[in-house]
């Protein structure tokens, strides 16, 4: 392991963290009809079903992801790098961190837009780039898609273990 990668870390960001992250990134980084309101954002933590964790490169935050618990499941809600970090591996190391703080967690799953319902080709070769992403970096093709809020999905999975099928 690089020196580099040995200063990563992923964390849960506290509560002034999360509100300064939301406002200036996230409200970039994703679509408004994509974006649940901070309170409810806020109330899921509260609750104890939802962490939002800061991916830091020694005390710089390069990168954040949500995500939702239920049982032995989690769902990645959202997962970003920071705009000057983008394209240059932070994605992929945001993943590998994922992929070893829970390594335990029996389903680690990942929502990404269906590439063949994009509403032209630019928007289907973005999708199809997200999910290459995903797929470049350890998550597994479940070959099931689901709509939510009229918005067709793709699940992709963390291995760990046996792969699971549609049904599970």
């Amino acid at each position: 392991m690089s020196d580099r990668s040995s200063l990563l870390r992923l964390a849960d960001q506290d509560a002034a963290q999360l509100r300064r992250i939301y406002h200036e990134h996230m409200k970039e980084d994703f679509p408004a009809a994509e974006l649940k309101p901070l309170e409810m954002i806020e109330k899921g933590i509260e609750k104890g079903y939802y962490r939002f964790l800061g991916l830091s490169d020694g005390d710089e935050v390069i990168g954040y992801t949500s995500l939702i618990f239920c049982e032995d499941a989690c769902l990645v809600d959202y997962l970003a790098t920071m705009p000057e970090r983008r394209n240059r591996g932070a994605g992929r190391d945001l993943i590998r961190c994922l992929k070893n703080d829970f390594k335990d967690t029996e389903y680690v799953i990942v929502e990404v837009e269906t590439p063949a319902c994009g509403s032209d080709e630019a928007e289907r070769k973005l999708r199809q780039r997200r999910m290459n992403f995903y797929l470049r970096n350890g998550f597994r093709d479940t070959g099931m898609d689901v709509s939510v809020f009229g918005v067709r999905f793709r699940l992709l999975e963390l291995p760990h273990g046996i792969p699971h099928d549609g049904q599970e």
